[in-house]
């Protein structure tokens, strides 16, 4: 009988716990923003969503979910993505969306609103929706 209403009162303790725990939510998860790659013609080529934590940086989330290629100090094609001293990395290509730099580029806009800023200069906000649109130089596309 003794082992009968220890067991029970363990039970009672590990359901107890379980609730309170799933109760509270520990992740560190700040909020969500949306990244979408549109090609030459405008069109999509991908539009997903993900989580960030304070931790994170616009460019970590493309780095973690995406191929990139980034220009070295010489504006030459490198899948080694270098922040410079004076400068913020410069975005060559995200998984299939490629530009050469010379001709074309990769344009961010945050919030429909074309950025200014150079992709490690980009704070992310719960909500934010962020288009990488190619582009060409001089062109209205």
């Amino acid at each position: 009988m003794k082992k009968i209403l220890i067991s029970i009162v363990a039970l009672a303790l590990i359901i107890g716990s379980f609730l309170a725990l799933s109760y509270y939510d520990f992740s560190d998860v700040e909020g969500t923003i949306s990244i979408t790659l549109k090609d030459e013609i405008g069109d999509t080529i991908s539009s997903k969503e993900y989580d960030f934590t304070s931790e994170d940086t616009l460019f970590n989330i493309l780095d973690d979910n995406y191929n990139l290629t980034c220009a070295n100090s010489s504006y030459q094609e490198s899948d080694i993505c270098e922040k410079g001293l004076f400068t913020s990395r410069i975005l060559l290509g995200i998984d299939t969306l490629k530009t050469d730099w010379r001709n074309s580029y990769i344009a961010i806009y945050e919030n429909k609103e074309y950025s200014t800023q150079g992709i490690d200069n980009i704070s992310i906000n719960d909500g934010d929706k962020y288009i990488f649109e190619y582009k060409l130089v001089g062109g209205d596309n």
